[in-house]
This record gives C-alpha cells, sequence and structure tokens, in this order.
C-alpha cells in the first residue's frame, strides 16, 4: 500500500477519537474538520469521489422537508444549511473512505487504535491528565459517555473473536468511565448474541449471572443514601430518574432531580410537545428554537436556575431519538423501523461481527447524544447499513 493510502487511513480513523482536540476562538476548530477536508482533497487527487443515489435522496427530502418546515413555522433557515453541511461532508468522507479501502481493513486499524487509546486511559485516569471528573475515566475523548460508547464496536469483536486480554482492557475501561450508557452497552452485547437459540443454550447461564448479581447489587444498594461521587453511578441516576418520571407529561421537577435525569426528561418532555403538535416533524436543524416555545412551560429544580443549567441540550435534545423525533416527526419512525429491521437481518448472519458491532454503537447513540454529525457516527453508521465487501474497488 502507498504512503499516501497508509496517511489516509491512519488519520481518517485517528480522526474518530479527536473530539477533545479543538481550540476555540470565537468558534470552535476542530482537529476532526482539519483531517476530513485536507483528506478530502488528498483522496480525491487518484480516486473518483462519488455520491451514492440514496445518498443524493436522503438529502433531496431533508432540503425539501427542511426547507417547507422553516417556511411554515418562520424558524432561521442558516441552522438547516448548518447541519445538512456538517451531514453531506461527513457523510460522503465516510462512504468513499470505507467504500475504496474496505470495512475489514479499515476496521482493522480502528481495533488497533481502540486498544491503544483504552491502554493510555488507564494511566490518565489515575493521573488525572484530561480528566472529566476524578471520579471517571474518559481518556482522550470529552466525556465518558462519549469513551464508552466508541469503545463498544470493539468490545463486540474482541468477545466473539475471544480476543479476551483486549475484551478485558475494554470491558475494565468503560466499567472505570462510570457511564450508564457504557453499562447498557455491555448489557446489549450480552444479551443480542443469545438471540440464536444455539447461542443461547450455550451462554445463557452467563446473562443469567450478570443479571441476578446486577438485580442483587441494585436491591442491596437501593436504600442506601445518595452521594454524588462515592455512590454508584447508575444506581443514583435510576433513582432519582425514577423519582421524576411524570416530569415527562407535567414538565415539573423536584427540587432535587439530578442534571442528568433533568436533561433527559426535560428534553423528553420538550419532544412530546412538539411531536403532538408537529407529528411531520419541524425540520432539520430547529430543535432549539421549538425548545425556546415550550420551555415556559417547564418548572425546573431551582439549582439548576440558579446555575444556568435549566436549558441543558436546549440544542441537541440530550438524544439522537428524541431530536430525531422532533425534526422528522413520522420520517423518523420509519427510519427507526428500518434500522430494526437491519438488525435483524445482521444477527440472523453468521460472520458479520463488524456490521453487528456498530449496532453497538448506535443503540446507545441513539439514547445519548443528539450530535448528527460527532467524528464517529458516519463511520459506524455505513458499516452498519452496508456490506462494501460485495462491491470493493481496492485491489
Amino acid at each position: 500500500m502507498r504512503l499516501l493510502d497508509k496517511y489516509i487511513i491512519y488519520s481518517s480513523i485517528f480522526a474518530l477519537f479527536t473530539e477533545g482536540f479543538y481550540f476555540h476562538y470565537g468558534i470552535d476548530l476542530k482537529l476532526y474538520y482539519l483531517i476530513l477536508i485536507s483528506n478530502f482533497f488528498l483522496f480525491s487527487i487518484n480516486k473518483k469521489v462519488i455520491v451514492h443515489k440514496n445518498l443524493l435522496i436522503i438529502f433531496g427530502f431533508l432540503v425539501i422537508h427542511g426547507i417547507v418546515s422553516y417556511v411554515w413555522l418562520q424558524h432561521p433557515i442558516k441552522s438547516l444549511f448548518a447541519q445538512l453541511l456538517g451531514i453531506s461532508i461527513s457523510s460522503i468522507y465516510y462512504y468513499n473512505f470505507i467504500k475504496s479501502y474496505g470495512v475489514e481493513k479499515v476496521f482493522k486499524v480502528y481495533l488497533g487504535f481502540a486498544v491503544i487509546i483504552a491502554f493510555m486511559a488507564i494511566p490518565m485516569f489515575y493521573l488525572q491528565i484530561n480528566s472529566f471528573s476524578e471520579f471517571r475515566l474518559n481518556g482522550i475523548l470529552t466525556e465518558p459517555a462519549h469513551y464508552a460508547a466508541i469503545m463498544l464496536p470493539a468490545t463486540y469483536v474482541f468477545l466473539r473473536d475471544k480476543k479476551y486480554l483486549k475484551l478485558g482492557l475494554m470491558v475494565v475501561t468503560i466499567f472505570l468511565s462510570k457511564s450508564s450508557i457504557g453499562y447498557i452497552g455491555l448489557g446489549l452485547i450480552l444479551i443480542f448474541p443469545l438471540l440464536k437459540i444455539k447461542y443461547f443454550i450455550k451462554y445463557a447461564w452467563i446473562v443469567f449471572i450478570v443479571i441476578g448479581s446486577s438485580a442483587y447489587y441494585l436491591g442491596t444498594q437501593w436504600n442506601k443514601p445518595v452521594d454524588e461521587n462515592k455512590s454508584n453511578v447508575l444506581v443514583r441516576r435510576l433513582k432519582e430518574t425514577n423519582k421524576s418520571l411524570s416530569a415527562v407529561a407535567t414538565g415539573k421537577f423536584e427540587k432535587h432531580t439530578n442534571l442528568s435525569s433533568y436533561a433527559f426528561l426535560s428534553n423528553s418532555f420538550i419532544t412530546q410537545k412538539i411531536v403532538l403538535n408537529k407529528p411531520f416533524g419541524a425540520g432539520l436543524g430547529s430543535y432549539q428554537y421549538e425548545y425556546d416555545l415550550y420551555y415556559p412551560l417547564i418548572r425546573p429544580p431551582p439549582y439548576l436556575v440558579e446555575l444556568k443549567q435549566s436549558k441543558i441540550n436546549r440544542t441537541d435534545a440530550n438524544s439522537l431519538f428524541l431530536r430525531m423525533l422532533s425534526d422528522l416527526g413520522v420520517f423518523a419512525v420509519l427510519i427507526f423501523i428500518y434500522a430494526g429491521y437491519r438488525s435483524y437481518q445482521l444477527f440472523s448472519m453468521e460472520k458479520k461481527n463488524i456490521q453487528q458491532s456498530a449496532f453497538f454503537y448506535l443503540m446507545v447513540k441513539l439514547i445519548r447524544e443528539g450530535h448528527y454529525f460527532p467524528p464517529e457516527f458516519y463511520f459506524f453508521l455505513f458499516i452498519f447499513l452496508k456490506d462494501f465487501d460485495e462491491d470493493i474497488t481496492h485491489s
């Protein structure tokens, strides 16, 4: 392989982990954008950049739907084009990147970076380097949840390939992140392979032990006093979220609701209002304007108002699932149905470990983060959606 191709592959995969590398000067100047734009130029020198017809159809729909929605609702249209620009650059680049070099080749490089970054994350955690919190690991990523999400595909593949040393490294660092999203992802990794009878018979006892142990642990911890730093993060968030669930319907929060629970539940309340009033969606990039419309109906905890955190996730809905519902309405539901069908297809096939692994990342991303173009998103999305090795173009 030529040196230029090696640079493009390794820099493009490294870019997946670079959300924390940016310089703020009026706007955030991110290393990810620099790598993508420069690699776009290098890539186009010797390779043909194409736009798949399905991408064109999706872009066309988003443009028409967005313009109609913005004309109808009178929102500033600049947000629509900002989202379209970010989505188009990221998606077109990673589609051509994976198509040109092949899934197995680029995913192998991703696995190598995942191991190196996980190995670095442990001393970074104990030495408090780039630390999100004294008690939580995030490595070179900006947040523990982001770290856990991007490591889940590697965790699944190492499990299926029986590379237990690397698997152990992934699991240890995800546990050290103390991310509820990481715990959910690990749970899904244990459960989904059992959907096949032969795997269920062979491995069900492991899942039953894990579920039983988890239930027992939750039972022993449930009635203990909650401490922001020392108590288990998952237990604390489950208890506090449970107390505030009614706020999804009423918008009224208890005065001690924690920030994470408030972020998810308040944005769920906003999304509910948007969907009920605009079932076809308010248009791509419209969420922040719709949020401002319905925010007066929320009664946030006073301490969050004082800390100026009561509008947390105003721009991204805290969850890609919530944001897509509010932006696209019933069209988002159709997308989720197709994603469910694609997931069923993948997990009914043999030797699709790489494609299956992307499912776990996408699932937790739907739950946790509402950005349409984080660095790693389209890399995993295209691996999930398309079998590139059927029509690979590289030698």
